[in-house]
C-alpha cells in the first residue's frame, strides 16, 4: 500500500483561480457605458468566444469615441461579418 505523499503540488498542478474586477463605473456618457457593460459577460463567457467579445466592446467604443457630442449615437451593427 503507498502512502499519501506530503510533497507540495507543483504550480502547473494548482488550479488558476480568476479574480475578476468589479463592473465598470458608470461614466455617464450612455453609448461608452453601455459598451463596458458588456465586460461584465467575459467571465461567463466561454474563452474561445473572448476574442469576439472585447472586439465587439471595441466596435461599441470606437462608435462612442467617433460620435459628435451632443447627437445620439449612430445605430450599433456589432454583428460578425457575414451575418444577415
Amino acid at each position: 500500500m503507498t502512502e499519501p505523499s506530503n510533497a507540495p503540488v507543483p504550480e502547473a498542478e494548482i488550479p488558476a483561480v480568476v479574480q475578476w474586477p468589479a463592473a465598470a463605473t458608470p461614466t455617464g456618457d450612455a453609448p461608452v457605458d453601455k459598451a463596458l457593460g458588456l465586460l461584465a459577460d467575459v467571465a461567463v463567457t466561454p474563452v474561445s468566444d473572448h476574442g469576439e467579445l472585447y472586439a465587439g466592446i471595441h466596435d461599441s467604443l470606437l462608435e462612442a469615441l467617433d460620435a459628435e457630442p451632443g447627437l445620439p449615437s449612430a445605430p450599433s451593427n456589432n454583428r460578425p461579418e457575414g451575418d444577415s
